[in-house]
């Protein structure tokens, strides 16, 4: 949104807004997002489980660990320690007792992180954002869903050389492996509905192809040439 070759008279005024919303998030205390997230996000989708790693009575259940994975994310370079201090502060504001100065038990949860809950979580956001916007954002009446593709660079790991190679032509040892993902969101909002994931081999059309069942009839599909070639029957919404 920061490059809008089509539209330059719009990229100055997108540029000033993403930074304020940027600083503004980067400002946002622990405990707001606490509860901002717990106004999006239903109890039960981050509920402990009956069974299971994350089945015990924990500080950082799988609610808070979720949370605690959240903020660093909005606040770039905030450490593990200075999460658990969030979470000291916020206990002993709600009078919860004390907890443990140390990072290794917020680290532990945060690595046993289901990915599924994660996803959900991400569509109970967009879910929460669409009504909220309600019938304005629609076209016509239809909702209008945007897809489009761009890479990313992972860490330098064997599984992920294995995993998401880096292109041909970059010379061996001197690259990062390169992962390609498609997002499907609502125009509507702006939120993110669903993302899919792949090698950079990988066409745009083959991973829309992992979206389809995120498009309901009258559904209308907004993407770039690219995604030209899809057969009518796989785009029925």
């Amino acid at each position: 949104m920061l490059i809008t070759p089509f539209f330059p008279a719009l990229r100055a005024r997108l540029a000033a807004q993403a930074r304020q919303h940027s600083q503004a998030l980067r400002q946002v205390h622990f405990p707001l997002l606490v509860e901002q997230l717990r106004a999006l996000i239903p109890a039960q989708l981050l509920s402990c489980e009956e069974e299971g790693t994350n089945c015990r009575d924990r500080i950082f259940s799988l609610r808070l660990t979720f949370e605690c994975f959240v903020w660093p994310l909005l606040k770039p370079r905030t450490s593990c320690r200075e999460v658990v201090r969030a979470v000291q502060a916020l206990f002993k504001s709600l009078g919860l007792g004390p907890v443990d100065e140390g990072t290794s038990a917020f680290v532990q949860a945060r690595q046993r992180l289901p990915r599924e809950r994660l996803e959900r979580a991400l569509e109970a956001t967009a879910q929460v954002a669409d009504r909220r916007v309600g019938e304005q954002g629609l076209l016509n009446g239809r909702p209008v869903k945007v897809a489009d593709c761009s890479t990313t660079q992972l860490a330098d790991t064997q599984r992920n050389q294995q995993r998401y190679p880096q292109p041909s032509a970059q010379k061996p040892g001197c690259g990062f492996p390169v992962l390609k993902f498609l997002v499907l969101f609502s125009l509507s909002s702006g939120a993110i509905l669903r993302v899919v994931t792949g090698h950079w081999r990988n066409h745009d059309v083959r991973l829309l192809r992992g979206l389809l069942d995120a498009l309901q009839k009258g559904d209308i599909l907004l993407g770039e040439s690219r995604l030209r070639g899809l057969p009518d029957d796989g785009l029925s919404a």
